[in-house]
């Protein structure tokens, strides 16, 4: 272990509406069906054999953190609209020695949470389910289209909302498992330039932040964490700055911090001494946040060429 991840445990605490109606109907009614009907039997692993599922896990943070538990030996399963790209990181995984499928998925989409569940009902319990598929939209919110807006919103909130829902009235979760949500250091300090980016990360913390209560009784940890700039190509790509790229968290390095919060059972981990510090900052002085986040993203989005992701592409 690294002597920036041991400081960095040291320094960490321990411990739209119709879119989203849609979505939340399909998935009912195929919980309901298997209720009523079929009845999938999770094939319950051996003792010892451990489980992670990763949503966004074919590129970014989410590809590091399934690295990361391939190494500790864990099954993983990825889930991704990306099936090519998926396909090609669980091959590598194979060919490690690791147990590894995908899961190609729109989760923007009602039909695309209800296969998820689906497949997952045929697998092992889950000990670990990370949620890290998300995708933004950058720019002015007046000229950003509405559909657009709801693909962020069901992508990051909705598909999380859902399939925690589905994963636990379905009983997938192995005992003592951990559901990890990736927010955004936004939460703390806005995001001008992606208000409905900011908007889902802010929910998905709230809805978080109430779930770990409710889950304790069970035996269940629930953990959020607020990365902030991390070296990956979705950063890369929306980053109206990158001439200082290489100082953002590598993924493998935030995978590893998220690994050691698990252990811990923690509930919050917000990564990197300079990413504490905004947060304190968004906290306790927003004026001063909220101007150097307009001086350092606002300003600078409003001089670029913005790319444009299609509805329902997932990133990390």
């Amino acid at each position: 272990m690294g002597a920036a991840v041991r400081s960095e445990v040291r320094a960490t605490g321990g411990g739209g509406g119709r879119q989203a109606a849609r979505h939340f109907g399909g998935v009912v009614d195929w919980v309901a069906g298997v209720r009523a009907g079929w009845q999938p039997v999770p094939s319950v692993p051996a003792r010892g054999t451990r489980h992670c599922v990763i949503t966004g896990g074919a590129d970014g943070i989410g590809r590091a953190i399934a690295e990361r538990y391939a190494t500790a030996g864990y099954m993983l399963t990825i889930i991704d609209r990306d099936s090519r790209r998926a396909a090609e990181v669980c091959h590598g995984l194979r060919a490690r020695g690791t147990t590894a499928n995908a899961i190609s998925a729109d989760l923007s989409q009602a039909h695309g949470i209800a296969e998820v569940l689906r497949r997952l009902a045929t697998q092992p319990l889950v000990d670990i389910f990370v949620h890290s598929a998300g995708i933004s939209a950058v720019g002015a919110f007046a000229t950003s289209t509405l559909a657009h807006q709801h693909a962020v919103l069901d992508v990051n909130l909705g598909a999380p909302l859902q399939l925690t829902a589905g994963v636990l009235r379905m009983g997938m979760l192995a005992p003592g498992a951990t559901i990890v949500y990736l927010a955004s250091l936004s939460v703390f300090t806005g995001y001008p330039g992606a208000a409905v980016y900011a908007a889902s990360k802010a929910g998905l913390a709230a809805y978080a932040r109430s779930l770990r209560v409710g889950l304790r009784r069970q035996g269940f940890n629930v953990l959020t964490v607020f990365p902030g700039p991390t070296r990956t190509a979705h950063a890369r790509r929306y980053s109206p700055d990158n001439r200082y790229e290489s100082r953002r968290m590598p993924p493998d390095q935030l995978a590893e911090l998220v690994a050691m919060a698990i252990e811990r059972r923690a509930a919050i981990l917000i990564p990197g001494g300079s990413n504490r510090l905004m947060a304190a900052l968004g906290r306790l002085a927003p004026q001063v946040s909220e101007y150097l986040m307009r001086k350092m993203v606002l300003d600078k989005l409003q001089s670029m060429a913005l790319p444009d992701d299609p509805p329902g592409s997932m990133h990390s």
